[in-house]
């Protein structure tokens, strides 16, 4: 069976806020003079699933992330192929 591998970026939503985001910044701009002037954090899950096709792939995927692996309440996610 072929091997699917994704990569899903997860991120807070754009209402909630990141305060290990927002620490990081200010760090940026006040201690090390760098112009940052928005940072946000979030993760990378990268995941290998064994599907019949590209479609129920993606799905599996889909599933995993809207069950487990993103807090749909504040957290928005993309998946990309790689």
């Amino acid at each position: 069976m072929p091997v699917f591998k994704f990569a899903v970026d997860v991120q807070y939503r754009s209402n909630v806020r990141d305060p290990r985001g927002e620490t990081i910044e200010r760090v940026l701009r006040e201690e090390k003079n760098l112009p940052v002037t928005k940072l946000r954090l979030g993760k990378s899950i990268h995941l290998e699933v064994e599907a019949e096709t590209r479609e129920e792939a993606r799905e599996v995927v889909r599933r995993a992330c809207e069950e487990l692996l993103v807090n749909p309440v504040v957290e928005e996610y993309e998946v990309r192929e790689l």
